[in-house]
Formats: structure tokens, C-alpha cells, sequence
């Protein structure tokens, strides 16, 4: 599996490691099911973590995250990107919502920042709840109009894959 990754400042001495990593074309025609005719098609998942989990981060990394994202999605307008929140522990402030919950809040705050430059790039997103009842989490794809045709086959994937 191809990856591209990046370390992310904070400016307080903390980092945030972005990594797409892209799924190999056998892996889109046996294990999403892609056609032929959108075997072109690339399909990444984001995953993104602190480098030092014991650390606060600075919003500024989130920020920068989010325009390193969008650079990604110019880079490769053949491609199609998913996020899903992990259901890690984590240490916050928030003891009234779980860590998944706590991710996604933050995830969704970002992107709702960045839905106009997105919408003007032609890029659209579904959002979708993954994993079996009382274990799911969220989830975000990104693509383009042009591949609505086949969206719904990279959701199945990540709904099969996460309701294990």
C-alpha cells in the first residue's frame, strides 16, 4: 500500500502525523468491488496522530492539517479519501463524550471551516457511522461529482471493515 505523509507542527513543540495511505488496485477490484471503467480511481484512508499522545496540541496543527489535506485532494483528483475516528482512549477536558465523539466534534469543526474551499474545488463528502451497534464511530468520505457513481462501494467497505 503507497502512502504520503506529513509531520505537522503545532508550534508548542508538538506534532500531528497525517498519512493517506492508498489501497493497490487488487485491493479496489476484489475488496470494494470498483468497475473496470473506475479502476483509476484512488482511494486513501487519512489517519491522523499526535506524535507525543501525552502532550496538549496546539490548534494551529489543525489548521495546517486541514490545508495540507486540501492540497492532497488537488494533487489527486482521481482519488477519493476517508476518515474514520478512532476509538482509542484519549485524555480530554470532556468526560461527558467519548473519545470517538470528542475526535469526530473536533474532525467536523475543521471541516465545516473548509466546506466552501472544498465545494469550490468540486469536492463533496457523506458523512456515515461505522461499526457494529454500541461500537461505532464516524466517518467522513471525500470525492468528487464524478465519483458519486461509485461512493457507495467504498462505504460498504468501510461499513464491512469496521463492523468486524
Amino acid at each position: 500500500m503507497e502512502s504520503v505523509e506529513t509531520l505537522i507542527p503545532d508550534n508548542e513543540g508538538n506534532h500531528l502525523v497525517v498519512v493517506l495511505s492508498f489501497y493497490e488496485n487488487s485491493q479496489k477490484t476484489d475488496t470494494f468491488q470498483i468497475p473496470d471503467e473506475f479502476i483509476n480511481l484512488e482511494i486513501a484512508d487519512i489517519s491522523i496522530e499526535k506524535l507525543d499522545p501525552d502532550n496538549p496540541l496546539g490548534l494551529s496543527a489543525f489548521y495546517k492539517m486541514c490545508q495540507w489535506l486540501i492540497e492532497q485532494l488537488i494533487l489527486f483528483p482521481n482519488a477519493v479519501f476517508s476518515f474514520i475516528c478512532s476509538t482509542d482512549p484519549l485524555e480530554t477536558n470532556h468526560k461527558d463524550i467519548t473519545p470517538e465523539q470528542y475526535r469526530w466534534n473536533l474532525f467536523e469543526a475543521f471541516y465545516q471551516r473548509n466546506i466552501n474551499k472544498l465545494y469550490n474545488l468540486g469536492i463533496e463528502s457523506k458523512y456515515i457511522s461505522v461499526g457494529p451497534d454500541g461500537y461505532q464511530t464516524f466517518a467522513r468520505v471525500f470525492y468528487r461529482t464524478s465519483h458519486a457513481p461509485i461512493i457507495h462501494l467504498v462505504i460498504t467497505h468501510l461499513n464491512s471493515k469496521y463492523n468486524l
